[in-house]
């Protein structure tokens, strides 16, 4: 059995393939935001002071799901929180 072998040498600054499971343009290590992560930006953008739990009840899903998204959120730095728990707002710092 013979293999075949082919080296095809590709500049670095011309060519950047996205990795696997990554979209054309998108930073290596982001990942894409899911439509219900999203639902909950945009529902930020009209509601800024709305709390977890009034996020969950509106959207129909658990506090749990809303808080772990919301993490991921702030740990994206896509959004922060302002304020205290009772009387804060979230920003949303990019989209």
């Amino acid at each position: 059995m013979q293999v075949k072998l082919e080296l095809k040498i590709v500049s670095a600054e011309n060519h950047t393939a996205p990795q696997r499971g990554q979209k054309e343009g998108q930073k290596e290590g982001q990942k894409e935001l899911s439509p219900r992560q999203l639902e909950i930006i945009h529902l930020l953008e009209n509601t800024p002071d709305a709390t977890m739990p009034e996020i969950a009840e509106v959207m129909a899903i658990t506090y749990r799901t809303v808080r772990r998204d919301m993490e991921y959120l702030k740990k994206s730095g896509i959004i922060s929180r302002e304020g205290g728990r009772k009387e804060g707002r979230w920003i949303i710092n990019k989209f």
